[in-house]
C-alpha cells in the first residue's frame, strides 16, 4: 500500500465513525422516549335499583336474570327483578354508557 492509499483509509474510517456516531446521537435514549398514556378507565356503569338508590359499578356480567359485579376484593350478585331497569337505562344513556339487557326487547 502506498501513503495515498493509506490516508483514504483512515479518513473513509472516520468518516464511517462520525456518521455511526450521528445515528446514535440522534435517537433518544431509553429513558426520554415517548410513551403512549395509559388509558382512562372506562366510565362506570350505574344500577338504578326499585327503591332508588344508586351504585356504580366497573365491571359486571349480565347471566340470565342475575347481573354479577366484579370488584378486585368483592363479588356480588343482584337479581335484575331489584334494578328499576327503565331508570338504569337512562341514567346511563345520559352518562353516554351503553346498558342493555340481553334478550329484552327494550326500545322495540
Amino acid at each position: 500500500m502506498n501513503a495515498q492509499s493509506l490516508e483514504e483509509q483512515r479518513t473513509r474510517a472516520q468518516d464511517n465513525q462520525q456518521g455511526d456516531q450521528d445515528v446514535y446521537a440522534r435517537s433518544a435514549p431509553p429513558s426520554t422516549r415517548e410513551v403512549d398514556p395509559p388509558a382512562a378507565p372506562a366510565p362506570a356503569t350505574v344500577l338504578v335499583f326499585r327503591d332508588q338508590h344508586k351504585q356504580e359499578v366497573q365491571n359486571y356480567a349480565i347471566v340470565g336474570r342475575t347481573l354479577w359485579t366484579f370488584a378486585p376484593q368483592h363479588t356480588q350478585k343482584i337479581p335484575l327483578s331489584d334494578l328499576d331497569l327503565p331508570a338504569t337505562t337512562k341514567a346511563n344513556d345520559e352518562r353516554g354508557v351503553d346498558f342493555r339487557v340481553p334478550g329484552s326487547n327494550e326500545g322495540q
